[in-house]
């Protein structure tokens, strides 16, 4: 940045953020943040605390050396140069005081060798004094830029001994001194020159940041080899996968071969059958037609023979007589068994497929560095050189055998080959086995499992799952104050045509974004009038208005889809209408506001016309609420002072919390923003731990992405995250000025 521009913005980094005046005796905290003294003596004297005190920008404590006495934090020489050159920027349109007669004049000089302003009557006399002969003073009218240059290059002076400048650094104190100080106050103490002690800690502070320059480089060639080695990981789980489909593929042909060989013998049975049922149909046809032709010829015969006719020998009668006292037809069709062939299906067959694995689980893994638990045809587990496999059916004094009394346990070494094992199987008499074995290839090894069931038992080895993958698709926006540029991105919300709408907290604005990252438009500007800003956080849409919480302004403010001021409600306090830093916004189930308000441990409802409804929990179920979202019939609350989140009942009684300070899974180092994905899965940007944790709404740990970095995927303070229509999950990445998008 030019001088130019900085002294154009000059103002912005000489206000306090807490009293929003200039700067007075600027203190710099640990965290490098820099407060005026008197406003940290007051934040001192609220706390009831002598020896801490807790940031205001960063909520960090810290504690005051000195028995708690504020002076003694270093003071910020950088912020007093530029209070120095503050009158200089400020000439044409106010006077400047002289430092001899104290008069304000707008015609001024400044002595750089002096370092203290001239009005134009003293101006003379300093120029006739014989020791400010050498002395350089300049018109403030005729400042260029490298004049400004020679203001911020002045010596440092002593805050105890005025005009003394900085020329010893005790090394007993570790502070740094003028000469009046060395005499008074440091007098036998062991002391070099500023210069020489300045060298020595740049050589020091050079030599760390090379030294975290090599371990950065280290790290991204670690993470570089971790990238191949995922993309191999992939390529062979894609190989696996084919060879899987291949055999399953190969064992269906194999069974609907023999499927079609079943038809074809069931199609050649039922041919058979129905043969055997045509040809006995046609023969009781035959039957039928001359039973008829008999049935006829006697009616005719009754009907037109006399006695003596019907009398006389008749071949015809002799044959029906004949039939008629023989044996009735002996065949029973009701009885007869026309089905005569079925299928049983191999039930052996049918429990095996059922209960065994398809195939065996073969892990390659180093010696001394497995992690892994695999399944045999039965049961197996990748132990520290070798994969145990256990093949069985039942069990055998301290053996275990199949059904040929053989001994069904091998050790396998990595490629698959058996050991030269002898494996001994010890019965823990509560269904487990502890097997134990050696074997020239791997040494003595032990492992604990569950031979019939279906489980792994007392494993000393962990298990392995395939996390669930979030990979980072676009990235936008860099460090800047144009618009479309950020400067400490912290709220994100998206509406229902997926713009995204982010509060750039330093450039005191709001940006709206396409999903694409196109920049849309930028509304507001630093101030405390409406429309304006201080440091806006937390932000949501509903009903096509933007609604912020402007957290240093106490206010949240209401504005129309095109950034257009509409309304406000709240101002500093401690009542139910006020804020002290309003941060996380939501809209719950009716439409009403939630809001986090940080300084005050309260979580409230309000209309949308600034209407206190109610606050969600009891006094003191909060320590620093930073985000409140309702889903379903809950509210989930992020505690930023606890380390935790809390969820709560649809009338605000508590349930349940989770999460504890820690850098684990399902830990939390400042817990920020919540938003629930299309899962139905909470999500929690872990700020301080650079990452977002996923969790069941029950709080069971699901998974997590990101980690600390600059690179895609990677995070610098994740703040707050908000879900797009598609699904795809959009990050404020704080301290790398960025938005990002991941899938």
């Amino acid at each position: 940045m030019d001088v130019k521009t900085f002294l154009d913005n000059i103002y912005e980094h000489l206000c306090c953020p807490v009293c929003f005046n200039r700067f007075t005796n600027p203190k710099q905290l640990p965290c490098l943040h820099s407060f005026c003294l008197h406003c940290l003596q007051r934040i001192q004297a609220t706390s009831g605390i002598q020896d801490t005190i807790l940031c205001p920008e960063c909520r960090r404590n810290f504690t005051i050396p000195g028995n708690g006495d504020l002076n003694t934090l270093p003071t910020n020489f950088r912020l007093n140069s530029l209070l120095d050159a503050l009158p200089v920027t400020e000439c044409k349109t106010s006077r400047v005081k002289c430092g001899n007669c104290d008069k304000r004049r707008q015609e001024s000089a400044y002595c750089f060798s002096c370092c203290s302003f001239w009005c134009e009557d003293c101006l003379p006399l300093h120029n006739r004094i014989k020791t400010f002969k050498e002395h350089h003073a300049l018109a403030l009218k005729d400042f260029g830029n490298e004049d400004f240059k020679n203001i911020f290059k002045q010596p440092t002076f002593c805050v105890k001994h005025e005009k003394k400048e900085l020329e010893l650094f005790c090394q007993v104190c570790k502070t740094t001194i003028c000469n009046s100080c060395a005499l008074v106050d440091h007098e036998g103490h062991a002391k070099v020159t500023l210069e020489d002690a300045a060298k020595e800690q740049r050589l020091r502070l050079n030599r760390a940041i090379e030294s975290k320059k090599r371990k950065v480089q280290k790290k991204v060639t670690r993470t570089a080899k971790l990238a191949e080695n995922c993309t191999q990981v992939q390529e062979h789980a894609e190989r696996v996968k084919s060879k899987v489909m291949q055999f399953t593929d190969n064992l269906i042909a194999a069974i609907q071969a023999k499927r079609n060989k079943i038809f074809d013998e069931v199609e050649k049975k039922a041919k058979q059958a129905l043969k055997r049922l045509g040809d006995k149909s046609q023969e009781i046809g035959e039957e039928m037609k001359r039973d008829q032709t008999a049935i006829e010829k006697c009616d005719k015969m009754l009907k037109r023979s006399t006695n003596a006719q019907i009398m006389q020998p008749n071949e015809f009668l002799e044959q029906l007589f004949r039939e008629e006292s023989e044996q009735e037809d002996t065949v029973d069709l009701n009885g007869e068994s026309v089905i005569d062939f079925d299928f049983e299906k191999n039930e052996e067959l049918y429990n095996y497929v059922h209960a065994e694995q398809l195939g065996f689980w073969k892990r390659k893994t180093k010696p001394n560095k497995s992690t892994a638990e695999g399944k045999g045809i039965s049961e197996g587990t990748v132990g520290l050189l070798a994969e145990i496999v256990v093949i069985t059916r039942n069990i055998m004094g301290e053996q275990v055998y199949d059904r040929n009394n053989r001994v069904t346990m091998e050790i396998r070494n990595h490629d698959g080959q058996v050991c030269s094992a002898k494996p001994q199987i010890h019965d823990n008499k509560d269904g487990s086995y502890k097997i134990s074995y050696f074997a020239k290839e791997t040494g003595t090894c032990q492992a604990s499992v569950k031979v019939n069931g279906r489980h792994l038992r007392g494993s000393p080895f962990k298990t392995e799952f395939k996390p669930r993958l979030f990979k980072p698709v676009l990235s936008f926006g860099k460090q800047g104050s144009a618009p479309g540029m950020f400067e400490l991105p912290w709220g994100i919300a998206v509406n229902d045509k997926d713009e995204i709408a982010v509060a750039d907290s330093d450039n005191h604005c709001i940006h709206i974004f396409r999903s694409d990252g196109t920049h849309l438009k930028s509304f507001g500007r630093r101030g405390s009038q409406q429309g304006q800003f201080s440091c806006p956080r937390g932000i949501t849409f509903y009903n096509n208005n933007i609604i912020v919480s402007d957290t240093f302004n106490h206010r949240i403010q209401i504005f129309d889809d095109q950034g257009h001021y509409l309304d406000q409600f709240g101002e500093k306090g401690n009542l139910i209408h006020q804020f002290d830093w309003p941060s996380g916004l939501s809209i719950d189930s009716d439409g009403n506001i939630i809001v986090a308000d940080v300084n005050n441990s309260s979580t409230t409802i309000f209309t949308l016309d600034g209407q206190f409804l109610r606050r969600i929990g009891e006094e003191g179920s909060f320590i620093s609420p930073v985000h409140c979202i309702q889903h379903d019939n809950y509210f989930i609350v992020s505690d930023i002072g606890d380390h935790c989140i809390k969820v709560f009942d649809k009338q605000g009684k508590f349930l349940y919390k989770f999460g504890m300070k820690g850098t684990e899974d399902g830990e939390f180092n400042t817990p920020y923003f919540l938003s629930v994905d299309k899962a139905g899965h909470l999500l929690v940007c872990d700020s301080s731990n650079h990452r977002v944790q996923v969790f069941k709404l029950t709080g069971e740990f699901i998974t997590k992405f990101g980690v600390y970095g600059e690179g895609k995927g990677k995070f610098g303070l994740p703040v707050s995250t908000a879900v797009l229509s598609t699904g795809r999950i959009i990050v404020s990445d704080f301290c790398n000025d960025r938005v990002q998008v991941l899938e």
